[in-house]
């Protein structure tokens, strides 16, 4: 994946003109990849999903519905801290220098962001992404130090809400 990415952004770099000053421009960007693994254990990319960066985390929680015995109710408890994340989140974005710049991924879940400011951010994905019918939400923070290129894996490891599909 890292492979696919690096060569991705070595073609973004060539075909936007940058070639020969990366090394100057290394500082301000971010760039990451969106994919779960499904049912059968078999990866599924992140397409066209909208990927956000942001000044600061949501609080979010699903930890009561983890604990829900009734599969129904869990996935309605599950939907429902989507929903809420979404709310959150359209609420934050018309707060003053919450959202840095948004993006979408390519085929392959791949995205970047160019000219981001140094310091501390959030990349965030929420409702309504879905991958293979399954709703996904992130919340994770990266880091902008110049002459770094900061980059971000979004994966089963660091969903911010469960990932689920109604049956």
């Amino acid at each position: 994946m890292l492979k696919h990415m690096i060569t991705v952004l070595t073609v973004m770099l060539a075909v936007g003109g940058f070639t020969g000053t990366g090394q100057s421009l290394a500082g301000h960007w971010i760039v990451g990849s969106i994919s779960i693994r499904n049912e059968a254990g078999h990866n599924e990319y992140g397409e066209r999903l909208s990927v956000f960066l942001v000044s600061d985390e949501i609080p979010v929680s699903a930890k009561k519905c983890i604990q829900e015995i009734n599969h129904q109710r869990k996935v309605d408890c599950i939907n429902n801290c989507h929903l809420d994340f979404y709310k959150r989140f359209q609420q934050k974005q018309q707060q003053t220098g919450y959202l840095i710049d948004q993006t979408v991924t390519s085929a392959t879940g791949n995205f970047a962001f160019f000219d981001v400011p140094p310091g501390s951010h959030m990349v965030l994905v929420k409702f309504p992404a879905l991958i293979d019918g399954y709703k996904v939400a992130w919340q994770e923070p990266v880091t902008v130090t110049p002459g770094r290129i900061g980059v971000v894996t979004l994966d089963e490891e660091n969903l911010v809400l469960p990932k689920n599909r109604r049956r």
